[in-house]
């Protein structure tokens, strides 16, 4: 089966928004805000595009508006680049601190995801409205974790089966990091579960996201960015199971903080 294209909600609550005077930039805490631009190809050479802006209020809350573009090269030739579009994403990304020792921030984010990918044979327009919750790294012998949880709802077409359907369903997944010395390089680790349904289409997706990110100056604000994927989806229309195999792709990219 051809990869399907469901952005998973982790990636969406991961992503890194503006600091705040005086902060040292750490993209590996997910419930801190910066301004940022970045630019990634994967090993197919597809190519993601990535801005956000965010800013905070008196009362100490911070947000983030995040837009988000991949573009591939739908007959997949070796020497080209990505320029046809594929899908998209917009979201509202809010923090705040509740007052829990053990549950230091907590965040919620509302998305729009858009797929046109003829190659997938799936076109889809989808809401995403999910939490995050910090853990406090006393309790995880300083690794970085966040618990994550969302609720999804929209359409799904699938072209070549000539298919149009309601969906709903779910996302969970764990959004781990660990540093590695001092100099804000970090290991990240998210695996992620999700499953949506309609009366025709059932698709679950399984998948492993790793990688290191490290800075490239004292100051922090240009950074290189890497991740490996292990995404498989499994889909069924009226029952009937369609194959699916696991995709890998490798992402390599730079990340501008403002």
């Amino acid at each position: 089966m051809k990869k399907i294209a469901l952005v998973p909600l982790a990636i969406l609550l991961a992503a890194p928004v503006f600091a705040q005077d005086g902060d040292i930039i750490d993209p590996a805490d997910v419930t801190k805000v910066y301004t940022q631009a970045g630019v990634l190809l994967s090993g197919n050479s597809d190519i993601q595009l990535q801005g956000q802006i965010s800013g905070g209020l008196e009362n100490g809350q911070q947000f983030a508006l995040l837009a988000e573009a991949y573009f591939k090269d739908e007959d997949r030739n070796a020497n080209d680049f990505g320029s046809d579009y594929t899908n998209s994403r917009f979201q509202y990304f809010h923090v705040f601190e509740p007052g829990f020792h053990a549950v230091p921030k907590l965040g919620f984010s509302v998305d729009y995801i858009n797929t046109r990918d003829d190659a997938a044979g799936m076109n889809n327009d989808l809401i995403s409205i999910g939490g995050v919750a910090a853990i406090n790294p006393a309790y995880t012998a300083g690794l970085l974790v966040f618990p994550r949880l969302g609720v999804i709802t929209g359409d799904i077409e699938l072209t070549q089966q000539g298919i149009d359907d309601s969906v709903s369903g779910f996302s969970a997944g764990l959004i781990t990091a660990k540093y590695l010395g001092d100099s804000g390089s970090y290991l990240h680790f998210t695996p992620e579960y999700q499953s949506v349904s309609g009366d025709t289409i059932e698709m679950d997706t399984v998948s492993f996201k790793a990688g290191i990110n490290a800075p490239l100056n004292s100051a922090r604000t240009w950074w290189v960015n890497t991740r490996f994927d292990y995404t498989k989806t499994s889909l069924s229309t009226n029952n009937i199971a369609l194959p699916s195999d696991w995709q890998s792709e490798v992402w390599f990219g730079i990340r501008k903080y403002f």
